[in-house]
């Protein structure tokens, strides 16, 4: 089955804003965490029903290898619907006020 990956602007924003800490932390680094992000992408849409329900019932969580991150999302139909990625140093209350 195909599936329409989307991430909200939010997790856009998570992304680009993990990216240029790690790589402010040690150049190439950022990159490194995009290939994670991309490879967890990858694994989401092979199988989005394998991954965990965290949240209300609906709301799905992957682990990101090498980096403390959660990608969060919603499967609605053929949908995969990204809304975070979330740094599991942070209080979850970050993420989860963008679901209603």
């Amino acid at each position: 089955m195909l599936y329409n990956y989307q991430l909200s602007e939010e997790a856009e924003y998570d992304i680009y804003e993990s990216y240029l800490w790690y790589e402010k932390q040690s150049q190439g680094l950022g990159e490194d965490f995009l290939e994670s992000i991309e490879a967890a992408e990858r694994a989401i849409i092979q199988n989005p029903e394998t991954y965990p329900i965290c949240y209300k019932k609906i709301v799905r969580s992957f682990v990101v290898n090498r980096f403390p991150y959660l990608v969060l999302y919603i499967l609605e139909n053929k949908d995969i619907n990204v809304m975070a990625v979330f740094n599991t140093n942070q209080h979850p209350r970050q993420w989860k006020k963008r679901i209603q």
